[in-house]
């Protein structure tokens, strides 16, 4: 197995906790049900898996190769046995996405169609997406062009977001989550899905840290969906995922 790179690794060491925790919320017969392992199988691969995060050193340096490999096999596992179990509802999340999304979408197009219409300047592109009859397919393209519109009006707060108040492994993550988004940004690539993605998780990321720094001790200002941890495992996966091996496990 290939060294891992600095960022995969800090993505492991917070990745297999938060897959421990998913498989305890999801439930070992559930796992057992869809992952396609015997109960014995499952019952100890998860054991396996708890005696191992209890012992791993906060320092990647201090993880030898044999190890990694050992951590990776962990993470490709337990993502395949929870995304057997969650797709179900990653697929339903999805649409509902989609649909709370919509309104927003079309309404911040809309306001830029007029407003480029009143300067005497007619997108027609745009001008096309807004007229197309509803469906499925027209809802989630008129999401991504305002996606792919806003991209650029956060660009600038993204590449200014500030890490101090997040752990070391975190940190590391979310630098180099900027750092993509400003190379592939000069780059100018032909496919902004992923770019647009990460953007928009570095974004959130910085409206829950402002909204965390300015709470009361002991509240919690947003969800438990988007804590900085899951934003953070959010940017880990697209940046890591393929490294590691997790689209096969998905």
């Amino acid at each position: 197995m290939a060294m891992l790179s600095e960022g995969a690794r800090h993505y492991v060491l917070i990745l297999l906790p938060r897959l421990l925790k998913d498989v305890e919320r999801i439930g070992l017969p559930e796992i057992i049900r869809t992952s396609g392992f015997t109960e014995q199988e499952v019952t100890t691969l998860y054991f396996r898996f708890v005696s191992i995060a209890r012992v791993l050193p906060e320092d990647p340096e201090g993880i030898t190769p044999d190890i990694w490999e050992h951590l990776v096999y962990c993470v490709q596992v337990m993502t395949g046995m929870v995304n057997a179990a969650s797709l179900d509802d990653l697929i339903k999340a999805r649409e509902r996405a989609v649909r709370k999304y919509l309104p927003h979408a079309r309404k911040t197009l809309e306001e830029e169609f007029e407003e480029s219409r009143h300067e005497g300047a007619v997108d027609f592109r745009l001008a096309g997406l807004l007229r197309q009859e509803e469906s499925p397919e027209h809802s989630r393209e008129l999401c991504m062009e305002a996606i792919r519109r806003e991209r650029e009006e956060r660009f600038e707060s993204v590449r200014n977001l500030d890490t101090g108040a997040l752990g070391a492994h975190q940190a590391f993550i979310v630098e180099s989550a900027k750092t993509f988004v400003i190379r592939e940004m000069a780059d100018a690539p032909d496919d902004f899905d992923v770019l647009d993605l990460v953007i928009r998780l570095l974004d959130l990321l910085r409206l829950v840290l402002i909204l965390e720094a300015r709470s009361k001790p002991g509240e919690s200002p947003v969800s438990a969906d988007v804590s900085v941890e899951r934003i953070v495992l959010g940017l880990g996966n697209v940046l890591y995922k393929h490294e590691l091996g997790l689209e096969a496990a998905g």
